[in-house]
């Protein structure tokens, strides 16, 4: 195991990835010394200048005298330099190039390898010698070859090269029986079928103008592939679109369907103990039993409509924002100290960690008020008892955040971004006091004043985290 580790780290190493592109680029010299006469002597004579009279006869062929050792250090050097980047460490965000469509780089890879070899054939200066000339687009063809097989390699790696893939999702979406499938296909092949076919291998074509229609093929071929792009955004943005319609139609009738079941059932109540009352002396115990029952069934009832209208008003952004300077430390320690009994009767202790110095931030104090007391509510109503409730005041790249966690009393089986939906609560349960409405709200107050909250469930562990702008 060890071996193995200390071989990976070998093979991850830089002067690992740098050993075999030098190494590499040795074989490939000499299995193009082996086919190219011209070559052959271009690269002796540009390195005939060189310090000691270096020769490439007496280096290359030194090392390798056959074309078949040339081929295996060839081979061995790529395979070591792929093993080289597949063990590099990913970077945390994928660099700007990496979304660029990955068939598009390999024909822009041949493009330019194309260019260096109608360049190496007709010499473009008189200044820069034909024999330097070979040697240097060489070099450069050798780059582009072993860059592109790093960027493949990187993306195989990180699980991104399907994704890269612009033209095979295309025609998954268009194929080629639909009018714009077919064009696309035909566009695209006959971009293909010149690049590969006509600009390598048509004599009746100079140098100069190849290397032009080799851009001009090259320059459209990138403006159909930004067009898949476009069109593959487009349609990833429609079924973003669609899927959250779909959601908004589904809540709506589970709004309807909550809305009538929670009103209903305190209406029914109140209803039954009226038609009861009329039956009752006023000096009956049971006259003032049912009168208490009614008591609670119309705060319930007075609760859930004005926790709806709040709702309907927050999700719509329909409410007055007046920002102002606030003392988090302070507004925070109010709100909790109003859940003192609740939380005490339920033997629930409330930790209160907090700066020893005033955290002020932008807000609305009614808004604000209105989300700290929906969170420390849902605790004093959902913390299991004789557990602890922790709330925290920290900084967190200069900016206020407040944490709330409590422990259920029952596992919560839904994660945490469901929570904050409307008429949602974590053990889904109709008994509750709740309207289900509370963690909507406080999500869209925050919203609304360009906060953050963010909801998290793990478990029977609750948490709710209030980023300040």
């Amino acid at each position: 195991m060890s071996g193995g580790t200390g071989m990976g780290k070998a093979l991850r190493s830089p002067v690992a990835k740098c050993g075999a592109l030098l190494a590499g680029y040795v074989a490939a010299l000499s299995l193009a010394r082996s086919y190219s006469v011209s070559f052959d002597r271009g690269l002796a004579a540009t390195l005939q200048g060189f310090p000691g009279q270096l020769r490439v006869r007496s280096v290359v062929v030194a090392l390798l005298l056959e074309p078949m050792p040339a081929v295996l250090l060839f081979v061995s050097c790529v395979v070591v330099f792929a093993l080289s980047v597949w063990g590099s460490k990913a970077r945390e965000e994928p660099p700007v190039w990496r979304s660029i469509d990955g068939a598009w780089l390999v024909v822009s890879a041949y493009g330019a390898v194309l260019t260096c070899i109608h360049f190496m054939r007709s010499p473009f200066a008189p200044s820069f010698g034909y024999h330097s000339q070979m040697v240097f687009f060489s070099a450069v063809v050798y780059a582009i070859v072993m860059v592109l097989l790093a960027e493949i390699v990187a993306r195989v790696r990180d699980g991104q090269l399907q994704h890269t893939l612009y033209w095979p999702r295309f025609f998954g979406l268009y194929p080629p029986r639909r009018p714009v499938g077919l064009l696309m296909a035909l566009l695209l092949a006959g971009n293909l079928l010149l690049l590969f076919v006509s600009c390598p291998i048509d004599a009746a074509i100079g140098a100069r103008l190849r290397v032009l229609l080799l851009l001009l093929l090259l320059s459209h071929l990138g403006a159909l592939t930004y067009l898949c792009a476009f069109v593959l955004s487009l349609s990833m943005e429609y079924d973003k679109a669609n899927s959250e319609k779909i959601r908004a139609e589904r809540f709506k009738s589970e709004l309807i369907a909550n809305v009538s079941h929670d009103i209903r059932t305190p209406l029914t109540s109140i209803i039954s103990y009226v038609d009861l009352l009329k039956g009752l002396p006023i000096e009956s115990a049971d006259f003032t039993e049912y009168v208490n029952v009614l008591d609670r069934k119309t705060i319930r009832l007075k609760t859930l409509t004005s926790d709806l209208m709040e709702a309907s008003k927050a999700g719509t952004g329909n409410l007055d924002v007046d920002m102002c300077e606030i003392d988090l430390v302070e507004i925070i320690g109010q709100v909790a100290g109003e859940f003192d009994d609740q939380l005490n009767e339920r033997s629930v202790a409330l930790v209160f960690r907090q700066p020893d110095t005033p955290v002020l931030t932008k807000a609305d104090s009614r808004h604000l008020w209105r989300i700290l007391e929906n969170l420390f509510g849902n605790a004093a109503k959902y913390a299991m008892p004789g557990t602890r409730v922790f709330a925290e005041i920290t900084l967190r790249d200069d900016k206020p955040v407040f944490f709330l966690r409590n422990t259920s009393q029952n596992p919560i089986d839904l994660p945490g971004d469901i929570l904050t939906e409307q008429f949602i609560r974590d053990d889904r349960a109709r008994h509750a006091e709740g309207s289900g409405l509370g963690l909507y709200i406080a999500k869209s107050l925050a919203e609304l004043m360009g906060e953050q909250l963010v909801i998290r469930a793990t478990g029977d562990l609750f948490e709710a985290e209030m980023l300040f702008g």
